[in-house]
């Protein structure tokens, strides 16, 4: 320790001796910067970007909109078919009756000719094969044609259309047709 301790002292006695050498450097006060303004430097970008985002709001709002007022079609139901019983009027001949003659005085009776059985025209096959259901626009699907309410098909008018059946009119007759749960 004793070498330690003079080394130590040797290097002390040896700083007073010789004179400081170079100046320590100085420094320069700071400098008080004015405040620089900026402009319009940060303003333009977050315009933009305002602006940006403004627009895409508007945007999908419009598309919402559009996609509010237009119906989406119900899915269809894979090939229903349905069939409609009608009643078929039968023609029966119209025979006049001959009454027994009376014992007292005879009576002649002329007999009427038999009237042909009335030929009637077979209904036409429909079957409602789908709906789209929306209030006040709906269509449907018969025998492979789409129709809307007051369209005429086939003889009939088409009368109403609900979310499963179809009212047709004629002349004679009223057809529901309703669509068959599979």
């Amino acid at each position: 320790m004793s070498l330690v301790n003079d080394a130590l002292r040797r290097a002390q006695d040896a700083q007073k001796k010789s004179p400081p050498s170079a100046p320590a450097p100085q420094f320069r006060a700071p400098e008080t910067a004015a405040p620089q303004k900026r402009g319009m430097g940060m303003m333009v970008p977050v315009i933009i970007a305002t602006v940006a985002i403004g627009a895409l709001i508007l945007i999908l709002q419009s598309r919402q909109k559009t996609e509010a007022r237009q119906p989406t079609p119900e899915p269809k139901p894979a090939a229903v078919t349905v069939e409609v019983a009608e009643p078929k009027p039968t023609a029966q001949p119209v025979t006049a009756a001959t009454p027994a003659p009376a014992p007292v005085t005879p009576v002649v009776v002329a007999e009427k000719p038999a009237q042909a059985p009335m030929a009637i025209a077979a209904a036409p096959q429909l079957k409602l094969q789908a709906v789209f259901y929306a209030p006040g626009h709906s269509s449907a699907i018969i025998s492979g044609k789409t129709v809307h309410a007051g369209d005429s098909f086939k003889g009939y008018k088409v009368a109403a259309i609900t979310q499963t059946s179809a009212t047709l009119v004629s002349a004679t007759q009223t057809n529901v047709m309703t669509l068959e749960q599979d």
